[in-house]
């Protein structure tokens, strides 16, 4: 594979993540999109590279599960997309929806 940064071989070896702690603690690798959690895998041993040009290590995790969802799946809402039309009362001049068979102020009729 080739470095992303300076475009030379990548060396292949192993990617271990240590993890210490004198409770319950366990390794997770995490992967965010900005600030949004996309997947995380709980792998500690992986097939790793490494830049000697660079000095950027990157590892290969396999069983990584998916926990949210990345910006391809986020949608530019309209908020006006199931806005009904609108009417006013002739009582009242109260506007409602224009599905609405009585007037929830005054009563009126339609």
């Amino acid at each position: 594979m080739l470095c992303g940064i300076c475009g030379q071989r990548m060396k292949s070896g192993k990617f271990v993540i240590n993890t210490h702690s004198a409770g319950r603690a366990y390794s997770s690798v995490s992967w965010y999109e900005g600030e949004n959690l996309v997947a995380e895998s709980n792998t500690t041993k992986t097939t790793g590279l490494f830049c000697q040009n660079c000095g950027i290590i990157m590892g290969v995790f396999f069983g990584a599960r998916q926990v949210g969802f990345t910006s391809d799946y986020s949608q530019n809402l309209d908020d006006n997309i199931d806005s009904l039309p609108k009417r006013k009362c002739p009582d009242c001049g109260t506007e409602l929806d224009i599905d609405y068979p009585r007037c929830p102020e005054c009563g009126y009729l339609f």
